[in-house]
């Protein structure tokens, strides 16, 4: 009876032994606060020609059945769709309908028929981020993405999940190291069914040593200079309706067993075409302005309004001055220009052959195109010169070359001269302005009367 007792009591100890010495597993646990963010959650497109097309022809009808795509809805102008067959490419002009657009180039011959398929790749980084559930000694955060079922690292859009496009280990950018939890080296990537990846998943794993940590952020962002292919619409998709996917987070240990993992959905969908019409724009305004407002270097002494000039009666010794404020706003493209004419000379009414010479300025030298110094009241005549208020471009200034009052003559349509642009712009143009000033003073021998002549200003927007 006592040796059966000491027996007894070995096997216990053995036993006791053998159940402290063995290694404790860890229960699983699901990662939390898992999310994956994509750079854009747009389709990719994947549609065919619907019909026969004409070689060198920049309008595509497409298929409307048989296609992942079958509309126009999420193609875009400024997309490029590239045709599966020849891999030449078109950039996207203009939207016409749910069935037909333009390219800027003419197709070639080999992309004209019938069920020609082309696509427009959309790609988007992936920046998921979790949080541990447990401390994983030495492991790896596995990340996978849903790849399509055949095809899917050829470059183009599948319609079951994400291509790989060649996407490299440099592509994958592993969480920041938590100094005494974990030290990660660099990522790597790999195609759905290669080694180590299960296939219908693309895998992007980060690895580390270190004991992990349990409540843990971690982020890892999939794609850099090369990035994943957004899928094209899924098998039955409806447009507006996204097609959602699953992405798997793990964190594996030392031997690659999951441990703790979790599922986050992602969805896809067509993005919204906004489309609206600007129409053309082209206001132009003239307005007086009172005695007193200094324009040009001057104070007028005369007041305007926004079809009158009246100078009134011209002095033989001192000079009248007036002026007008001229402003344009547009949105053309390619920017306007306002010009000026006079029907004539200021003639005399009752005798249009009696006329107020346009003014020579001082050296002789003013034309229409011309400008010439015109301070002295010597030189007799009618002139203008321009003030620049916020006008992209002026013809001329009247304090051009370190001058007084630089002017010149109004082109004149009796004298067949063409009208001379005063200020322009190149570009789109919200309200700029100038002050056309007006310059009059007569000779001792101007003979008595009321003079008058036309001056019209055109304002012309290129589009």
């Amino acid at each position: 009876m006592k040796s059966r007792k000491y027996l007894f009591l070995a096997v216990l100890l053995l036993g006791g032994a053998f159940w402290v010495g063995r290694p404790q597993s860890l229960d699983s646990a699901n990662l939390t606060n898992a999310k994956d963010t994509l750079e854009t959650s747009r389709l990719s497109f994947h549609g065919a020609n619907g019909e026969a097309l004409t070689e060198n022809s920049t309008v595509i009808t497409i298929a409307t059945t048989g296609y992942p795509s079958t509309s126009t809805a999420n193609l875009f102008p400024g997309d490029t769709i590239v045709y599966l067959g020849t891999g030449n490419t078109y950039p996207v002009d203009q939207i016409i309908s749910s069935t037909q657009f333009t390219v800027t180039t003419g197709l070639a011959s080999a992309d004209t028929d019938a069920n020609d398929e082309f696509v427009v790749k959309r790609t988007a980084s992936h920046t998921i981020n979790f949080t541990t559930a447990s401390a994983i000694a030495d492991g790896a955060i596995r990340i996978r993405v849903k790849a399509g079922a055949s095809n899917n690292n050829d470059g183009n859009p599948d319609q079951d999940g994400w291509d790989f496009n060649s996407i490299s280990d440099s592509d994958v950018t592993c969480p920041a190291d938590v100094a005494g939890y974990y030290d990660f080296v660099s990522g790597t990537a790999t195609v759905s069914g290669g080694t180590g990846c299960p296939a219908g998943y693309h895998c992007f794993e980060c690895r580390y040593s270190g004991p992990g940590k349990k409540g843990q952020a971690l982020s890892i962002t999939i794609g850099g200079g090369t990035k994943l292919i957004n899928p094209a619409p899924a098998s039955g998709h409806t447009e507006g309706t996204a097609d959602t996917y699953s992405i798997l987070m793990e964190n594996l240990d030392s031997d690659d067993n999951i441990i703790d993992s979790t599922t986050a959905k992602v969805a896809v969908i067509e993005a919204v075409r906004v489309t609206a019409t600007v129409n053309s724009i082209l206001n132009f305004s003239i307005s007086g302005l009172g005695v007193g407002t200094t324009a040009c270097g001057v104070s007028t002494n005369v007041t305007t309004t926004a079809t009158t000039v009246p100078l009134g009666a011209l002095s033989i010794g001192s000079f009248t001055n007036a002026a007008q404020q001229l402003e344009v706003s547009t949105n053309a493209d390619n920017g306007y220009a306002v010009t000026a004419i006079e029907n004539d000379q200021l003639s005399r009414v009752d005798d249009s052959s009696v006329e107020i010479p346009d003014e020579p300025g001082d050296a002789g030298a003013a034309t229409e195109s011309v400008s010439d110094e015109w301070a002295s009241t010597s030189t007799k005549g009618f002139g203008y010169s321009l003030q620049n208020i916020d006008a992209n471009s002026v013809a001329f200034s009247y304090n051009e070359s370190g001058r007084t009052f630089s002017a010149r003559q109004f082109a004149a349509d009796a004298d067949s001269e063409s009208p001379q642009t005063i200020f322009s712009s190149t570009t789109v143009a919200d309200g700029e302005d100038v002050y056309v000033c007006y310059r009059a003073i007569v000779s001792a021998t101007q003979e008595a009367g009321v003079y008058w002549n036309a001056i019209t200003y055109r304002a012309t927007a290129t589009f």
